[in-house]
């Protein structure tokens, strides 16, 4: 079975009862983003949350027993392409981190009156993080 027909039985199966998405989720125990998941044919979910879907909206899983529980319970494991795309968010994360040490750095020694102060110190410290955090939620949400 493929994760395009579990999507489909899930769907019809919630559809048929007449239930929403997070009802089934309430029902079933489990997140309503793992029903979306499942229903978006996103993931294979774990044998037992099949079970467990199959009680509440009324289809047998015994032609799923060669499913299994994978790695990451719900999660497919990822591909190399997103492996791939994983590291070389993290090749950038690291790099920018360093260059903006790096040009901070020279800005530092070049000036000679900068920072004059803690506070010129802190804000400016505050500032990089503050960039550098934005930078990272950018690249990896």
């Amino acid at each position: 079975m493929n994760k395009h027909h579990i999507a489909g039985l899930v769907k019809n199966g919630r559809r048929q009862k007449g239930i929403t998405q997070q009802e089934l989720a309430d029902k079933a125990g489990i997140s309503l983003r793992s029903v979306q998941r499942i229903e978006n044919a996103e993931v294979v979910p774990r044998l037992y949350t099949l079970r467990v879907l199959g009680e509440h909206l009324g289809f047998n899983t015994t032609n799923f027993e060669d499913i299994g529980d994978g790695p990451t319970g719900d999660q497919q494991p990822a591909s190399n392409s997103q492996k791939s795309r994983r590291a070389g968010k993290l090749i950038l994360s690291i790099g920018v981190g360093a260059v903006i040490l790096s040009a901070t750095g020279a800005y530092i020694s070049q000036s000679a009156h900068f920072p004059e102060t803690n506070f010129e110190w802190f804000t400016l410290i505050t500032v990089l993080l503050t960039a550098y955090m934005l930078f990272l939620y950018r690249v990896w949400r």
